[in-house]
């Protein structure tokens, strides 16, 4: 991953957002800017090679709450909210004892096209979501809300209109999903094959990957579910064979965050029906061409990180 890549991503983010200067600062390799009073962070971790492909993980993050109590209550709390993420995660920093919305990209030389867009729909929900959940988190969780201000300017008292974005994705989540059945359709064909078996529904994709023996993970895919914040879009849910815990739900948001195999666009959470479960949702506004494919085998990769770090060899 290139730089001259690395630049382009973070130029366009800063220009799609119309990032006011007053309330931008460039942090090493990224930028930390308010929308409101709480700061949200754009930033590249350093390159690394992942499979023997030289890869950038592109962090997008906004801060939440403070001063939040590390018990057993928290995750499972935590993991409550996860089950309706869209493309971030709400994870704790247990040393810090803060909870923010996270999500990355992962960036190669051959993506970084389509995950400046998914960057971009990350950035901009996220932004928005924080500032008009945090002051409910908070009583929610115990803590205070993580407000914070410009190193010059100080507080931001006039909020930038990025925080009503999720009225564009609520408009467009209002007419059916981008996705069509024949796209989920032709995804059982998909070569090199990343799982067991597949097979399609009409709306849905569904497929198991090699976890366990006789122990499959189950991915769903499914252009039918409308998310109760942002309409219609596709719908991805990664269940694994793993005793449902809140505590390791966290411990994967947490793991996912510090440095992902593949693009955290989503959430780990307890679903009441599958058990433990890596949710995401993409609203129709960020469903871009060839997208699903990808996500496909971003689901792949995460089914086997997650075997490893939590059934290490």
């Amino acid at each position: 991953m290139s730089a001259e890549h690395e630049s382009a991503i973070l130029n366009f983010i800063i220009d799609r957002l119309q990032i006011d200067d007053d309330w931008f600062e460039w942090t090493g390799r990224g930028f930390r800017w308010w929308a409101g009073p709480l700061a949200q962070r754009i930033a590249f971790s350093p390159r690394r090679n992942l499979h023997g492909i030289p890869i950038s993980t592109l962090h997008v993050e906004t801060d939440l709450i403070a001063g939040v109590a590390l018990t057993g209550d928290t995750w499972e709390r935590l993991a409550g909210v996860n089950r309706f993420a869209t493309l971030s995660a709400y994870v704790a920093d247990t040393a810090a004892r803060t909870i923010s919305l996270h999500a990355s990209v992962s960036v190669t030389d051959d993506n970084w096209m389509m995950a400046r867009f998914l960057a971009l729909h990350a950035a901009a929900l996220q932004v928005s979501d924080a500032h008009a959940e945090a002051a409910d988190m908070a009583d929610a969780f115990g803590g205070s809300v993580q407000a914070s201000g410009h190193p010059t300017r100080g507080p931001r008292e006039v909020p930038d209109e990025i925080l009503d974005v999720i009225d564009v994705y609520q408009q467009r989540g209002q007419q059916p999903s981008p996705v069509t059945m024949e796209e989920l359709a032709q995804l059982v064909q998909l070569e090199p094959r990343p799982w067991l078996l597949a097979m399609n529904e009409p709306d849905r994709l569904i497929a198991d990957f090699d976890f366990a023996t006789n122990q499959p993970a189950r991915l769903e895919v499914d252009r039918g579910v409308v998310h109760p914040g942002i309409g219609s879009g596709l719908e991805l849910r990664l269940a694994i064979p793993v005793e449902p815990d809140a505590a390791i739900a966290q411990r994967l948001n947490a793991s996912e965050a510090a440095q992902p195999d593949a693009h955290q666009l989503g959430a780990w959470c307890l679903d009441p029906e599958r058990g433990l479960a890596f949710v995401s949702f993409i609203p129709s506004t960020a469903c871009l061409p060839n997208l699903v494919r990808a996500l496909v085998y971003h689901a792949a990769g995460r089914n086997e990180w997650a075997r490893e770090l939590l059934f290490p060899q």
